[in-house]
């Protein structure tokens, strides 16, 4: 049912009537934050901020917010960075959800075996075909461009029993996943709990929280695995994208949310573009500080704000 409009205290004429001229006017001067509200005051500024919406659509180079939401409650909360502000919404599509994945503002959902890519500003949702795990719950995931390109490929990361690290990839316009499967025990002397995945010139880059990489080159489907070494060493190869670790802890924001000591977060990072390279952000895990009290359990994802309009009968097979 559509929003009713909102009449002036001194007049019967609705907001809903004001000229769409002035709307339109209205929408695009307005930021992310502001132009979501505006959005949900009728149908008709809804339509005006169409405009609006796809400037902010195409826009790039923002920073990552960051999303918090839990298993009980539909509504989320939203914390700007850049003006420490927190910004309540009704999202019950992250009810019982895990986000795997988060790159230019649309995450990779997982939500009771059901995957789906999801847009949390506009709602959009475009779902995948099954992916049927019974036992084990994915670590982590990746997709190579936004799901409404063409060439969007989809990986997501298992691992088993600490022996087998599994890859299931889906391409656009494929209604099947295809598994491949690394033996870590036979391969290598370890590999610890995976932190973080992204993509490059054709090649995904698995990250662990124990300075192990493990590559998977899609043209030849080969895996490769290597030890990160910091600092700059002349004779060895360098990564093509930087990635960042502990980001919510090292930036304090549990105390910038007004979060208590005894709430528990486990937070999926993102890749984005930061001026010269790419910017991994890894997952995180963040303990509640309390001992001996049950603790709050969230789950938190890191998200650049943009908002995405699918076109009609949108579908990932297409």
């Amino acid at each position: 049912m559509e929003e009713e409009c909102i009449g002036t205290r001194n007049s019967s004429r609705a907001w809903c009537d004001l000229h769409s001229e002035l709307l339109i006017e209205i929408a695009n001067s307005l930021g992310l934050f502001d132009l979501l509200g505006f959005r949900g005051v009728c149908k008709g500024w809804r339509a005006a901020s169409f405009s609006a919406s796809a400037t902010i659509e195409s826009a790039s180079g923002m920073k990552p917010c960051f999303l918090l939401h839990n298993d009980h409650d539909e509504k989320t909360v939203l914390f700007n960075p850049t003006t420490n502000k927190n910004y309540t919404i009704n999202i019950p599509e992250l009810k019982e959800a895990t986000c795997l994945a988060s790159t230019q503002g649309w995450l990779l959902v997982s939500q009771k075996g059901h995957i789906f890519f999801f847009c949390p500003f506009s709602r959009a949702k475009i779902d995948l075909p099954p992916l049927h795990k019974s036992e084990i719950s994915p670590r982590a995931a990746v997709f190579t461009s936004p799901p409404l390109s063409n060439d969007c490929t989809t990986a997501i990361i298992y691992k088993n029993n600490d022996q087998i690290l599994e890859l299931d990839v889906l391409e656009r316009g494929v209604s099947s996943w295809i598994k491949y499967e690394y033996d870590l025990k036979v391969k290598m002397s370890s590999f610890g709990v995976v932190k973080g995945v992204t993509f490059h010139d054709g090649c995904f880059y698995i990250l662990d929280d124990k300075n192990k990489l493990l590559t998977f080159t899609l043209e030849d489907k080969s895996f490769e695995t290597y030890t990160i070494v910091e600092g700059k060493h002349p004779n060895l190869e360098t990564l093509p994208f930087r990635y960042k670790e502990k980001c919510f802890t090292k930036s304090d924001l549990k105390k910038q949310m007004n979060l208590g000591d005894d709430v528990a977060i486990f937070i999926c990072g993102a890749s984005y573009f930061g001026g010269t390279s790419e910017i991994l952000i890894k997952n995180e895990n963040v303990e509640a500080s309390m001992e001996g009290i049950e603790g709050q359990h969230y789950k938190g994802v890191w998200i650049q704000p943009r908002f995405f309009q699918l076109p009609p009968n949108y579908s990932w097979s297409l």
